[in-house]
């Protein structure tokens, strides 16, 4: 039996503050490096219940007397976001004192109740950057969406973990270059 732990130490995850961007379209290094208003959260993640997808779009199929045939025009992205996290034993219940240093308390705070928005940010690459400040040259991609009830997943044998469904809001920048 090995006890090495399997990691992605190219895939990075954030959840950035709604007022982080002065322009979401063009999110700038220093906005995106900027601890006060965006966090990464990979660490605390699990690989199997998060995911940042873009589904089919919405589409548009009304016709004028000038259209030829049948024409669809995209209307809308439609993202998908989903986020799970382990949880902390140490949440400051019976009259301890929480650890506010615990990042897996530090997510469930963010993601704790619902209609927080948040821009959701993911970075695959390079290797080893997983956490690391971003960078000129990397893509990301991020899509803004408001906090659900969050579910408690509670499994047999392994640790109690968090889930949150999220709710797109329309707003979606995906693969962007930062510059």
């Amino acid at each position: 039996m090995s006890l090495a732990r399997l990691t992605r130490p190219a895939q990075t995850w954030a959840l950035a503050l709604e007022s982080a961007f002065v322009d979401p379209a063009h999110p700038t290094i220093a906005e995106l490096n900027d601890r006060r208003f965006v966090h990464f959260i990979s660490c605390a993640l699990t690989e199997d219940g998060t995911e940042l997808t873009l589904g089919d779009s919405e589409t548009d199929s009304t016709i004028t007397f000038c259209s030829i045939g049948n024409e669809v025009s995209l209307t809308q992205y439609n993202a998908t976001g989903n986020i799970q996290w382990l949880c902390d034993a140490n949440t400051g219940g019976s009259g301890s004192t929480v650890d506010l240093t615990s990042l897996f308390n530090k997510v469930t705070a963010m993601l704790g109740s619902p209609d927080v928005p948040y821009w959701f940010i993911s970075r695959t690459g390079p290797q080893f950057s997983q956490d690391q400040a971003f960078a000129a040259g990397q893509y990301i991609k991020m899509a803004k969406f408001l906090t659900d009830y969050p579910q408690w997943v509670l499994d047999n044998n392994t640790p109690i973990k968090g889930l949150n469904s999220l709710a797109f809001t329309g707003d979606v920048n995906w693969n962007y270059l930062v510059a």
